[in-house]
């Protein structure tokens, strides 16, 4: 047993999954279409049951368009047309398109359609093991093909789905409910996790053997933050997030291996930009801006002094780069990590990194499985201290 995996089995804990089966759910669900809000849908539906009316059927194969009414939807079917406070598919396979994007979404499981104020509200059910094979796929589908990798693990596809799974999982759980208000646990955007339909064939094979769940020392299931690169430098949540509580799970520092950055090879491991003085004051909504100057914790950026006519002013890391995605582009600052020059034209920033480095890096958890890391060493790696649970 190598010294890695003597770490793995001192410093986890795996409990029977019989304490506590029975509170994880076997089901999600999940708002989608979410960045559309559409107010119409055309829905091919291929062996399901569809509710509505009061009237029950079983379709193989049907084409039904429905379009929003206030809060009442309208639904066509061919020659028939009526109206109904909702309707639902159960158990079927569905491609959706909408009139800003006819290219055809496709999803399973059973899918309720209502609507309010003017636009269409899809919520989609599924277990939830295929939610997290979906969101697997979804937020780190494209690390599973690298590109001139020398002699990698034979197993690190497996040991890396298994890691990558458990991130989906945990961060699911940990935060289900949080569209309650609208009456689903979780969108299929950024703000939750990228859910983008049904599972192609050729991901299947990144199901992992093994199912595992992040839960703290009091048996609560971890926010399992990840991000693409951390450019060698990890951080506490509450760097970027003041209040945030139980930050002695995360791995805060360098992320090294033998003194060598792990994520060192990521296409995002460093870069640079330029924004000119009048955009950043548009951004931040500032005129006549003069300076701009960051403040550190952790090697990372907790907030920025700027000033501009009236004064000098200060916003959050997080407020800022959200500020400077939405009038600039997302991926204009790809980080909280970086320096910055001021020029009379504006500010040129060089930076390191692709996300917020909090939790797992994905191309450093990736750099460990090639070497031949185990899952639980990649998490134990990143979650210090956190308690694994194997659920069924």
């Amino acid at each position: 047993m190598n010294r890695l995996s003597k770490l793995a089995c001192l410093g986890f804990l795996f409990l029977s999954t019989s304490l506590f089966a029975d509170t994880v759910p076997n089901k999600i669900r999940i708002g989608i279409l979410s960045k559309y809000s559409p107010e119409s849908v055309r829905i091919i539906v291929k062996n399901a049951r569809i509710q509505s009316l009061g009237k029950n059927s079983l379709e193989k194969d049907k084409t039904i368009l429905v379009r929003s009414e206030e809060n009442e939807i309208r639904i066509i079917d061919g020659t028939k047309n009526s109206r109904s406070e909702h309707i639902l598919f159960s158990g079927g396979e569905y491609e959706l398109e909408v009139p800003k994007d006819q290219t055809p979404k496709k999803y399973s499981g059973d899918l309720e359609i209502t609507s309010s104020k003017g636009k269409l509200k899809l919520i989609l059910t599924v277990p939830l093991e295929e939610y997290v094979g979906i969101g697997m796929v979804s937020e780190f589908g494209d690390l599973f093909y690298p590109k001139n990798e020398k002699d990698p693990n034979p197993n690190w596809k497996q040991e890396y789905s298994i890691a990558a799974s458990a991130m989906i999982r945990s961060y699911a759980l940990a935060n289900l409910g949080r569209h309650s208000k609208e009456g689903h646990d979780l969108c299929d955007l950024t703000h939750c996790l990228q859910f983008s339909g049904k599972l192609k064939k050729e991901n299947i094979q990144f199901t992992p053997y093994k199912k595992i769940l992040l839960q703290d020392k009091g048996g609560k299931v971890l926010e399992t933050f990840f991000h693409s690169t951390c450019g060698g430098n990890l951080s506490s949540p509450s760097v970027l997030w003041k209040n945030f509580k139980n930050p002695q799970y995360y791995r805060s520092g360098p992320d090294t291996k033998n003194g060598e950055i792990q994520c060192k090879n990521s296409p995002y491991f460093s870069w640079e930009t330029f924004i000119s003085k009048e955009e950043m004051g548009s951004a931040l909504e500032a005129k006549q801006l003069t300076e701009l100057e960051p403040k550190y914790s952790e090697f990372r950026i907790t907030s920025l002094e700027y000033k501009d006519y009236s004064g000098k002013k200060n916003i959050q890391a997080s407020e800022f780069l959200s500020k400077i995605g939405r009038k600039l582009g997302w991926n204009k600052t790809k980080s909280n990590d970086f320096k910055i020059e001021t020029s009379a034209r504006g500010f040129y920033f060089k930076g390191k990194g692709f996300g917020h480095g909090i939790g797992l890096c994905q191309y450093g958890a990736r750099e460990m499985a090639f070497r031949g890391a185990k899952s639980e060493e990649i998490l134990h790696f990143y979650f210090p201290g956190a308690e694994l649970r194997k659920i069924p």
